[in-house]
């Protein structure tokens, strides 16, 4: 995949920044071209080999028009998490891991879902936190909105899910 200084684009493991610039750095095997992405939700700046963005699985971010579409899937019904915590941390983390919009919309409706009818490890806590951070900062990227906007807005629409849904 191709980009361009000024997109807007998600790492799976560091969240979503913006294309700073493209370098060319001359290495001991030869130059190499590097998208200098800048994560403003980290403080980061990631350089990612040109011929790598695939391999590493850096993305487009979702356009604004699926804001809608990650909301309903938080105020979806909820896929039963498995009861042993080792099967459901492995499910969780391989959705986080994939850095995908809806993949991350899942993660925070299920295991807040779970949260409500049982218990979160520790473990499974910190992959909601993680969940809900990365979500927020990709909606906040798109919509221009803030990060904390984009978590109450989280927030606000899934505790009226499970307020219905318990009701």
């Amino acid at each position: 995949m191709q980009f361009a200084v000024g997109d807007k684009v998600v790492h799976p493991s560091y969240g979503p920044g913006r294309i700073a610039s493209v370098e060319r750095r001359e290495l001991m095997d030869g130059a190499k071209r590097y998208y200098v992405i800048e994560i403003p939700g980290q403080g980061l700046t990631v350089y990612i080999p040109a011929r790598k963005v695939d391999e590493v699985g850096v993305r487009p971010a979702m356009p604004p028009s699926r804001l809608p579409q990650v909301l309903s899937m938080l105020r979806s019904e909820p896929r039963q998490l498995p009861e042993d915590y080792k099967e459901r941390q492995e499910q969780i983390y391989a959705k986080l891991k994939t850095g995908r919009v809806m993949q991350l919309a899942r993660v925070v409706r299920d295991l807040t879902w779970h949260r409500e009818r049982a218990h979160l490890t520790k473990k499974d806590s910190a992959c909601l936190k993680q969940g809900q951070e990365l979500l927020a900062a990709e909606m906040a990227l798109v919509s221009g909105d803030s990060v904390s906007d984009a978590s109450k807005l989280i927030e606000s629409t899934i505790t009226a899910a499970v307020a219905d849904l318990v009701h």
